[in-house]
């Protein structure tokens, strides 16, 4: 009976929160409380499609910007913690797409307009992050990011976690302290396509966790 009680608390911590990538986890997530767009999902590739918006703590940064997954648009542009000031307010967005479409990403998502409470960014950086992938019915989704260190001490391998990878891009946007306020926030984006999509989050002196877990996640 002991050993059905752990099981059972442990499934149910399990629930409660998902590991994403080094850095993120789902009580991050910010509430998307806008319908399926499926003018959006029809562009990036309806099986694909998945976009996903994160509140990121500074001291979270350095997991984040350093993960081997990343590749900015730009091979040249490096990603470095002096770029971000922890008095600031930092935001991720995650958009999944069908990477055999045509699609020219880079000039699409450079037309998206980002505010927070309906005040722009200060700045942004966009970059590749891949993850390996399972198939839920028609649906392609998110299983573990696609590379990853081996185990202590031969971490210095890298191994893949699939054989075929799921293409995401992710975007950290650079907001002003002072477009945060303490209750409801706003966050928006405006789509190439003149689509609106509204995400919300709590803040009360820190950010309040996200409590609609729907699991979209496998952990890492």
């Amino acid at each position: 009976m002991q050993k059905l009680i752990i099981i059972i608390l442990f499934s149910f911590n399990a629930c409660v929160l998902t590991l994403i990538s080094p850095g993120l986890n789902s009580n991050y997530r910010l509430d998307n409380i806008t319908n399926i767009k499926f003018e959006e999902a029809a562009f990036y590739g309806s099986k694909h499609y998945n976009l996903s918006a994160f509140f990121i703590e500074y001291e979270n940064l350095n997991l984040i910007i350093n993960d081997i997954n990343n590749t900015t648009f730009n091979k040249d542009e490096k990603m470095a913690i002096k770029d971000f000031d922890q008095n600031k307010i930092h935001l991720m967005v995650e958009l999944c797409y069908d990477k055999e479409k045509e699609i020219n990403i880079f000039e699409d998502f450079e037309k998206h307009y980002f505010q927070l409470n309906n005040h722009s960014y200060e700045s942004k950086i966009s970059y590749f992050y891949p993850y390996s992938f399972y198939k839920r019915g028609s649906r392609i989704s998110k299983k573990y990011p696609f590379y990853m260190n081996d185990d202590y001490p031969y971490n210095k391998f890298i191994l893949k976690t699939g054989t075929d990878f799921l293409m995401c891009i992710r975007t950290i946007l650079v907001f002003e302290k002072e477009n945060q306020i303490n209750g409801k926030n706003e966050f928006e984006i405006l789509t190439p396509r003149n689509t609106h999509i509204f995400f919300s989050y709590e803040y009360n002196h820190q950010f309040v966790f996200y409590k609609g877990e729907r699991m979209d996640f496998s952990a890492k």
